[in-house]
């Protein structure tokens, strides 16, 4: 194993996407790079257990559980002294006008994702 693949180790990500696909890769790709990771679909996504150090979130997922959703998880995953990062997953093409009224957002990563990217976002995020 080399050492790239382990750059998360440690971190613990909450992925939400009501896309079971979506989720199974955006876990297989962030568990390779040694996070620990829970994911949830949006409906299911306040009664995850793990306490996460960033939220990884599909942006239409976020928007269909109403304005309330993004508050209402951070403020179960508050970490010490500042509010957990929340990553926004966007389609290709998203006009800017609606990813900037996401502003509970801390950044963004386009659909499809790429890995490396999702990756270093993540390490980013999460202050390593």
């Amino acid at each position: 194993m080399n050492r790239r693949a382990w750059k998360l180790r440690g971190i613990h990500v909450l992925v939400i996407d009501d896309d079971q696909p979506e989720r199974h890769f955006l876990r297989s790709a962030l568990e390779f790079s040694g996070a620990i990771v829970a994911v949830a679909a949006a409906a299911d996504a306040l009664r995850s257990t793990l306490s996460a150090d960033v939220i990884v979130c599909d942006l239409a997922s976020a928007e269909m559980a109403g304005s309330e959703f993004l508050s209402q998880l951070r403020n179960l995953h508050v970490g010490p002294h500042r509010m957990v990062p929340a990553i926004a997953l966007v389609p290709a093409g998203t006009r800017s006008a609606r990813v900037r009224k996401a502003g509970a957002f801390q950044m963004f990563v386009t659909k499809p994702v790429d890995v490396g990217e999702l990756r270093d976002i993540v390490l980013e995020a999460a202050g390593q």
